[in-house]
């Protein structure tokens, strides 16, 4: 588990450390609150341990800075005070237990065990899967009453595990959860590790109980008979809201595509006629091992493994157009009367194949069919729900709905809505909070709303319009607040601005497959996740849907009609635009010729079917992951962390392009560390590095909205701002610029140093008309500085 230890006694830091690692915890420690934040912001920890009287940001401001932001991590806050009102501060801004210095260091780890256990999810004290079990408060580990002696990295390995029994674990995640920055490990660390721990754990008895899920990383893996046994509560993959949603969508959609699988059990029935008769032509057998491809790929999801295997056996079977010897003949015969027996379908009509779910009809967010044409909108799909009784409000909200590809719902009843919001994920939900009785309920609503796996966005509407009311709901994660009285006018451009916010984190997926059950079981598999997925059951129309979609990943299938999974994997990697797309297969073929096959045209990876839903989100993650890091290597400077030359340049472009379409100002700034080459020269190019590294970290945290930030080398980062003249973006730079320049800094040798900064302010179109005439302008004024 990870700590960020927030202290600036350096003595109390230190026997606090120590007292940590001993219990295998991760600690960073940082000295001040700025820093505190900053680290907080850019990794993921279990637990926050900060003191209150912090230089900068006090603990008592950043405990509300975090909790105002959607942070829910355990905060245990430390101060030297004892008085009462003290420690009702510090509770009411967010924190979730307080200690009185002095203390006793065994009380700090019973308070941090506690916090811990609490987290995200409900956790029992003990950790336990089947016969192996980990107790954190004395850091001990057993395989059915034998101890297990472990490294504290083991420990650490097997605690992240246990605790996430069914969530699989890549190095980088790994690395993340059990290494420092100052204690970076090497390549083969994690690896190292990973086969200590096995070992440890044969010899105990747990024999392969650490899978390698190959391309992805590690999870548990219990033997089967001890899998029920699992006592804990993960909290990634089996999310118990997110399991729910599936199971409850799944539980369904085996009715919901009876139709279906009984067309194509008819289909081998036919086959099988025909084979009695000696008729059975190359057609109807084509049809046919198609049909068993089908089911094949997804009656394990249904947990119908068995039928899997029979479909896969009866599909080898009808391959090719070789004769079928007389053994072949009697076997498929059978095949296919027990896969008939084993599926017990009564006979249904076409219209029932897998008709929508109620409540999806007109829904436009549901699939491309091959008669419709796919949205343009600047937010297509868009999932708006309204939670609020008032009529006329959602009728003016419908109007100015309806000229984008956005769906609206209005409901006007809050317990219709939480009951409509447990098997649903909008994009935005607006929830009015002041109505008679509403108040406290709604806040509990939005609460849940937040703490959803992924949290889903609300716009609060509010009669009151204090401090009080604004800090209440966006402690509880509001990602909006309008008093009332309002517009829906006002409401729809504030909904636009948030969803276009959202819709930054969004994954967005297109699965092409021909199959309706496939892609009818995969959407409830995925977007409980914050994966918005499109579908196309019609390859012949995939590059239309592509253009439109503009995914960050595309899922195939390998056997379609007209055109195959491989076909369209080719002629995306013959585009340069879309060379760089994560393409996933699909496929219920496990022979290495297919595989091969995949890869050669292009492919990232490979899912069998049928597909496990564990094993797809770790993938499809695994290949986002690595995407993403690409994108970073050439769209980022690697010191600064801020955008490099040429991708900030075509930003600062676009941006211009738009203030000349809007008629709009654009502000362009230049801060220059004036003496970065003495400094390398001085001290060394690590101090030099150490002052572009510590001026990425406060740029990024100053500039979060629609503004330009780039380093363009040479001590010089630039920043462009739309609709500001000259004078407003000076005034808003001044905090900014006086924080750079009292920084100070220490060099390898002891020596403090600081850097000293000049900037310059150029306004579009006054001082220039492009990237490079505001540029020259800019350096222009540095010079004369």
């Amino acid at each position: 588990m990870r700590i960020l230890l927030i202290e600036d006694d350096e003595v109390l830091a230190d026997i606090l450390s120590r007292s940590l690692h001993k219990h295998n915890y991760v600690v960073d420690i940082v000295a001040d609150g700025q820093a505190g934040w900053e680290y907080a912001e850019s990794t993921k920890y279990d637990l926050l341990l900060m003191d209150v009287g912090l230089p900068k940001v006090d603990g008592i401001t950043l405990c509300q800075r975090l909790r105002s932001k959607g942070f829910f991590t355990p905060i245990l806050l430390m101060t030297a005070k004892d008085a009462s009102s003290d420690r009702i501060r510090g509770l009411d801004a967010g924190a979730d237990d307080y200690l009185i210095k002095p203390f006793e260091v065994g009380e700090l780890q019973a308070r941090v065990r506690a916090l811990l256990r609490r987290g995200d999810v409900p956790r029992t004290p003990v950790l336990q899967v089947g016969s192996l079990r980990l107790d954190p408060s004395i850091c001990e580990a057993k395989y059915e009453d034998q101890a297990v002696e472990l490294t504290p990295k083991e420990y650490s390995l097997l605690e992240l595990f246990l605790r996430n029994p069914a969530r699989v674990y890549s190095r980088g995640d790994i690395i993340e959860h059990l290494w420092t920055f100052d204690d970076p490990p090497q390549e083969e660390s994690v690896k190292s590790h990973i086969k200590g721990l096995r070992q440890k754990l044969k010899a105990a008895g747990a024999v392969d109980w650490i899978e390698n899920v190959y391309g992805v990383g590690y999870r548990l893996k219990p033997h089967s008979q001890e899998k029920s046994q699992i006592s804990t509560s993960p909290t990634k993959i089996p999310n118990p809201d997110v399991e729910q949603q599936f199971n409850q969508a799944m539980s369904g959609m085996w009715n919901q595509y009876q139709g279906l699988m009984a067309e194509r059990i008819q289909l081998l029935q036919q086959a099988a006629g025909e084979l009695r008769t000696g008729k059975l032509g190359s057609d109807l057998r084509q049809s046919a091992g198609r049909a068993a491809h089908k089911l094949a790929g997804v009656l394990g999801m249904f947990g119908k493994e068995t039928g899997t295997q029979t479909a896969r056996e009866i599909e080898q079977i009808l391959e090719g157009d070789a004769k079928l010897s007389t053994d072949q003949q009697r076997q498929l015969l059978s095949l296919i009367e027990k896969l008939d027996n084993l599926l017990n379908l009564k006979e249904q009509g076409k219209e029932d194949r897998g008709t929508p779910r109620q409540g999806d009809a007109g829904n436009k967010f549901n699939n491309f069919s091959a008669s419709s044409t796919p949205p343009l909108s600047p937010l297509p799909n868009a999932r708006l729900l309204l939670i609020d009784p008032d009529l006329q409000l959602g009728l003016q909200l419908q109007q100015l709905v309806q000229t984008g590809d956005i769906y609206w719902k209005q409901i006007t009843k809050l317990e219709d809505a939480k009951h409509y919001l447990q098997n649903t994920s909008p994009d935005l939900v607006i929830l009015s909070i002041d109505e008679a009785g509403w108040r406290e309920e709604s806040l509990a609503l939005l609460l849940d709303l937040a703490n959803r796996t992924p949290p889903l966005a609300v716009l609060i509407l509010a009669t009151g319009d204090g401090l009080v009311d604004r800090v209440t709901v966006a402690r509880a994660g509001a990602r909006g607040f309008l008093a009332k009285p309002v517009t829906a006018t006002q409401i729809w451009n504030t909904a636009l601005q948030i969803l276009q916010r959202s819709r930054s984190q969004v994954i967005n997926i297109l699965v092409v497959d021909d199959d309706p059950v496939m892609l009818g079981i995969l959407r409830p598999m995925l977007e409980p996740w914050g994966i918005r997925m499109a579908e196309l059951e019609d390859p012949l129309r995939f590059w239309e849907v592509l253009q439109a979609v503009m995914p960050d990943l595309l899922i195939l299938d390998v056997d379609m009609p007209q055109l195959s999974g491989i076909e369209l994997c080719q002629a995306v990697r013959t585009d340069p635009n879309w060379q760089e797309l994560p393409i996933l297969f699909l496929t219920a073929h496990r022979e290495m010729e297919t595989v091969q096959q995949v890869f050669a045209a292009g492919a990232d990876d490979y899912v069998v079917k049928p597909v496990v839903g564990a094993e797809l989100l770790a993938r499809i993650t695994h290949r986002l992951e690595r995407a993403h890091l690409l994108q970073a290597f050439f769209t980022k400077d690697l010191i600064t962390g801020v955008a490099n030359q040429p991708h900030s340049d075509r930003d600062l472009q676009q941006l211009i392009i738009h203030a000349q379409k809007h008629n709009q100002l654009v502000c362009l700034a230049i801060f220059n560390v004036v003496d970065l080459r003495q400094i390398n020269i001085r001290y060394g190019h690590e101090a030099g590095n150490q002052v572009l590294q510590k001026w990425g970290r406060l740029f990024q945290s100053t500039f979060r909205g629609g503004e330009v930030v780039g380093y363009w080398g040479s001590g010089e980062f630039v920043v462009g701002i739309p609709g500001l003249t000259k004078a407003e973006m000076s005034d808003r730079l001044s905090d900014l610029l006086t924080t750079l320049r009292q920084q100070i800094f220490i060099a390898a040798d002891g020596t403090r140093y600081q850097a000293v900064c000049n900037f310059a302010v150029v306004e579009y179109p006054t001082d220039g008309l492009n990237v490079a005439s505001l540029y020259q302008a800019a350096s222009s004024i540095l010079k004369i500085k």
